[in-house]
């Protein structure tokens, strides 16, 4: 990162807050999965219409401002869209991001190789990311999603990503949800002994679009999820798991972040309370499949849609709605247990500095 662009992304993050560091792309709705407690209505037709073209996302691209370091491909299941490694190229010429986060239900082993082949080979300086969804062990996982042999394609998808060297990183994300929560450990056990999973991360499900969990369900998912991220944090402390490569700044910031996080949304997660600031809609967004842009996945405050601004991202995001969703985020104090706004919440706030200095050091939780 030249010195120019590194020190637009300190002044940014910690004192203006006034471009994005890492966006959210739903680069399609599409999906071959169904899983009970996805938060897209997959029987609303709309749902599939509208997707930004690849035209349309190459103009967008070169107007995200000068602290964009991160984007984060999904979907529905973003491997669904066939051009994702051209989509993937264009953030990375256009956009200067250094790292794409791709989360996916690894269904799709043969295009996740191709993808790495061709673009670890162009940028062999960026890193490439893949968080893969496992939420039970064999066709247990394959029923929850409704995919036959989808299990073992995940597992495949994960190991295949170790032979492109230490800038492409594969991790197993756990929902905890009202489906498993009862055999969590039991599933983390087996991918851990079983499957030689090295990294493994966990996410609560939560109330959105469609999904609704009953408060008594919602006890009893806490306390798998409890459970579940002591243990990964005992396991990461032991050397069990690699977690993010501690080696790095990047690792040891990242994987400070993430305990930092799971005691946060423990401690709110029942009964939704206020924190620290969200920085959605300042230093994090989401960008829908249709060109609609939130400041969040949670909050149904849309800022306005990309096609109304000639694909200008930074007009939108600096325009009326956006400058007053951002203020009606701090006066409320709006809180949730979003993780992906939690990362960025952490990182740039400054109740959590000293935790992320220690991990600078070597000295982290």
């Amino acid at each position: 990162m030249s010195i120019p662009r590194y020190y637009n992304l300190i002044k940014n993050n910690y004192i203006t807050k006034k471009y994005p560091i890492s966006l959210v792309h739903f680069v399609t709705n599409r999906c071959n999965a169904r899983c009970s407690f996805c938060f897209i209505d997959f029987d609303d037709p709309k749902t599939f219409q509208g997707e930004l073209t690849i035209d349309e996302i190459r103009k967008l691209s070169t107007t995200l401002g000068n602290s964009i370091q991160n984007i984060n491909l999904t979907g529905g299941e973003p491997f669904a869209r066939k051009e994702l490694e051209e989509i993937s190229e264009i953030y990375i010429k256009n956009a200067k991001v250094q790292s794409l986060f791709i989360t996916s239900n690894g269904s799709l082993p043969d295009r996740i190789e191709s993808y790495l082949n061709n673009l670890t080979k162009k940028f062999p300086d960026n890193k490439f990311v893949f968080s893969y969804s496992i939420d039970e062990i064999g066709e247990k996982h394959d029923k929850i999603r409704k995919i036959k042999g989808l299990f073992d394609q995940c597992i495949e998808s994960y190991r295949l990503v170790h032979k492109f060297g230490n800038n492409v990183f594969g991790n197993i994300s756990i929902t905890v949800s009202l489906e498993n929560y009862s055999e969590i450990m039991n599933i983390y056990n087996q991918l851990i002994n079983s499957y030689k999973v090295k990294a493994v991360t966990s996410v609560i499900v939560r109330d959105e679009g469609i999904y609704k969990t009953p408060i008594e369900d919602k006890k009893k998912i806490l306390e798998a999820y409890k459970k579940l991220t002591k243990k990964i944090k005992e396991d990461k402390d032991k050397k069990i798991l690699e977690g993010y490569n501690s080696k790095t700044l990047q690792g040891r910031l990242q994987n400070t972040k993430n305990t930092i996080m799971y005691e946060n949304i423990i401690d709110t997660y029942l009964k939704p309370k206020f924190i620290s600031h969200c920085y959605a809609g300042s230093t994090f967004g989401v960008i829908n499949a249709d060109g609609t842009v939130y400041p969040c996945e949670i909050l149904d405050k849309p800022l306005g849609s990309l096609r109304d601004y000639n694909l200008n991202f930074m007009k939108l995001w600096q325009d009326k709605t956006a400058k007053e969703t951002k203020k009606w985020i701090k006066d409320t104090k709006c809180n949730c247990t979003y993780e992906c706004a939690w990362s960025f919440n952490i990182l740039g706030n400054t109740k959590y500095q000293k935790d992320l200095i220690l991990a600078a050091l070597g000295k982290g939780k």
